[in-house]
């Protein structure tokens, strides 16, 4: 079965970095692991890292490290001005996931302006070679698609551990492929 990625983000412009996760799910597991997610949501809406309590992120931190799934982060700093820093690490992000052999990138739709702008970059990765035809890149919002939560909880527990708050993300560790990236 071909494995697809979902791509979110975190990032502190004052603390100097700009964070895109990817997580991978092969086809054959997404659905038993989007239900699985679903069912760690509060009512009907979606899960959000930065909306959650101290307990809720425990809980979340150690489901997301029970499943059978990896996360590809690129961690780009110093970064300044966000927008630039975004297209940086998604050129990263996508040539990873390209060489990886990922079938279907699906990012969580921003805004039409700033999708359009993603949809751009995609192109120019294309024409400078960095990823081929066979990475499908799509735009989704986030409530529509649970398995776009995964890569917000992971980004949200780096994102902490970032700012010097590391349980959560030593629980996820393993099953993730860090990259740094330089913004300078």
């Amino acid at each position: 079965m071909p494995v697809s990625a979902y791509v979110d983000e975190s990032y502190d412009l004052t603390e100097g970095y700009y964070l895109l996760c990817a997580t991978l799910v092969d086809g054959s597991l997404a659905e038993r692991i989007r239900e699985w997610t679903r069912s760690l949501a509060i009512g009907s809406g979606k899960i959000h890292w930065h909306s959650e309590g101290a307990d809720r992120r425990r809980i979340l931190a150690k489901a997301v490290a029970a499943m059978d799934v990896t996360h590809v982060v690129v961690i780009g700093r110093p970064a300044r001005r966000e927008e630039r820093a975004r297209r940086k690490c998604l050129e990263v992000l996508l040539h990873e996931l390209d060489r990886t052999g990922v079938s279907t990138a699906s990012l969580e739709s921003r805004q039409r302006g700033k999708d359009k702008l993603d949809h751009a970059l995609v192109g120019a990765c294309r024409y400078k070679r960095l990823i081929s035809h066979r990475l499908q890149v799509q735009f989704i919002p986030g409530a529509a698609e649970p398995l776009l939560w995964l890569p917000d909880i992971v980004a949200g527990a780096l994102h902490m551990a970032e700012n010097g708050y590391h349980d959560h993300a030593k629980q996820i560790a393993e099953k993730i492929h860090r990259f740094e990236t330089d913004l300078s």
